[in-house]
């Protein structure tokens, strides 16, 4: 990464930030494409020019729960310190708080995606094993998946 006081200059396939880092600034992109992954490596998002990441964490004050990592071309971007967020919190309590309730959706959203695909990834393992399940072991976890899909469908429209 190259940095200056504004913005940060990445290269392809860069990690910006890790699940689990602790965070100091979001990011505006100017510039080229970010993956926003799990810490699975499940791919949630793609990210472009005129969109915001990185914002999440500092605004619910978590560590980060996603990786952000630049795609096939450099990533250009303007840095937004932590203490915008603090002071748009402090002046608008209105705004903070929908802007606080869409991002834990989010976060929601994206736990619900991941522990899916590895329920999904888990029973095509299952398949193509050299001893597959038997028949009633693989509807119940089939059942199972349609189970979380239909609560996942159903908190989405609330």
């Amino acid at each position: 990464m190259h940095d200056n006081n504004n913005s940060a200059i990445w290269e392809p396939g860069e990690i910006v930030y890790q699940a689990g880092d602790i965070p100091k600034e979001a990011y505006l992109i100017l510039e080229g494409y970010v993956n926003i992954e799990t810490k699975d490596g499940l791919k949630l998002n793609r990210i472009g020019i005129g969109e915001i990441f990185g914002e999440t964490s500092i605004l619910l004050d978590l560590p980060r729960t996603v990786t952000a990592k630049v795609c096939t071309q450099k990533l250009v971007a303007k840095k937004i310190p932590k203490s915008y967020f603090t002071n748009l919190s402090k002046t608008n309590v209105i705004l903070n708080a929908l802007i606080r309730k869409t991002q834990i959706r989010l976060m929601d959203s994206n736990k619900q995606s991941n522990e899916l695909a590895n329920e999904v990834s888990a029973l095509l393992d299952q398949l193509d094993s050299k001893t597959p399940p038997k028949k009633n072991l693989l509807e119940e976890r089939i059942k199972k998946l349609r189970t979380n899909i239909n609560k996942i469908q159903n908190s989405t429209e609330t």
